[in-house]
């Protein structure tokens, strides 16, 4: 018996039809199961490209403290200056702390307040870039300022690239394994509303049988089926993780510039 085209689509659409509860319930489990992998995927990519700005133009952050006289000030220029491991250097002041602190608490009002009470909350600091990209060799060179004279402290940013990598990597593993189990409940649900049109049209497929139908004409409507349920699924998740994209792109531009 030949397989027509309007009649596969004919059938699936009555397939659909029918079981219509089921059938949005496959497409959306499918949607939401694709878009957390898809989610994971925006993750990791956002993780590899932050720790690769960081990797390329990683700083040590020397903070110094308020009381810090100009000779203390001069002699850690002057140590600077002095060591090799440092392949440039920038001075915040407190307008451009300020600034930066702004910029980066901008959505959090409490800490905004705390800084106009207190001017001085955001100590000044140098900026170091170093000449090895080395992770040790950087938490070397911020722990050999640590103890100098008038600095309050001195930060590097391996440690927090090793936070990230370590959150987002839980973070993935977590999105990732709830995406499977909703996947497979997803097929599950494609599965029974399969089978629930076939129960419902039991009868006519007795009959179809019985003038010559092949199994496989009888089948293809029914398989059909679950692909356009998979495909529309499928749409929902892209579309849902192209404006996630959308948005953490505009995100992470609007961190980026300047307030």
């Amino acid at each position: 018996m030949a397989l027509k085209l309007d009649y596969v689509i004919r059938e699936t659409s009555t397939n659909m039809r029918r079981n219509v509860t089921l059938t949005l319930a496959a497409v959306v489990t499918i949607g939401v199961s694709l878009s957390l992998f898809g989610s994971a995927l925006l993750v990791r990519f956002g993780v590899d490209n932050l720790t690769a700005r960081w990797d390329k133009g990683i700083e040590v952050v020397v903070f110094l403290k308020r009381d810090i006289t100009d000779e203390q000030k001069t002699a850690l220029q002057q140590k600077f200056k002095d060591d090799s491991r440092i392949a440039s250097l920038d001075y915040m002041d407190d307008e451009a702390s300020q600034a930066e602190f702004r910029r980066l608490f901008r959505r959090n009002g409490a800490m905004l307040e705390r800084m106009e009470a207190d001017p001085h909350l955001v100590p000044t600091s140098y900026r170091l870039s170093p000449q090895s990209h080395d992770r040790g060799a950087i938490e070397a060179l911020a722990a050999s300022y640590a103890s100098s004279a008038g600095v309050l402290r001195s930060e590097s940013a391996t440690e927090a690239i090793r936070t990230i990598e370590r959150m987002s990597s839980v973070a993935q593993g977590a999105i990732i394994t709830v995406s499977i189990g909703l996947l497979v409940a997803a097929l599950l649900l494609i599965l029974n509303a399969i089978r629930t049109a076939m129960f419902a049209r039991r009868r006519e497929i007795e009959v179809m049988k019985l003038v010559g139908a092949t199994n496989w004409f009888i089948r293809i409507p029914f398989m059909v089926e679950g692909v356009v349920e998979g495909m529309l699924g499928a749409a929902c998740a892209l579309i849902s993780v192209f404006f996630l994209d959308r948005y953490m792109t505009q995100t992470g531009s609007d961190a980026a510039s300047p307030t």
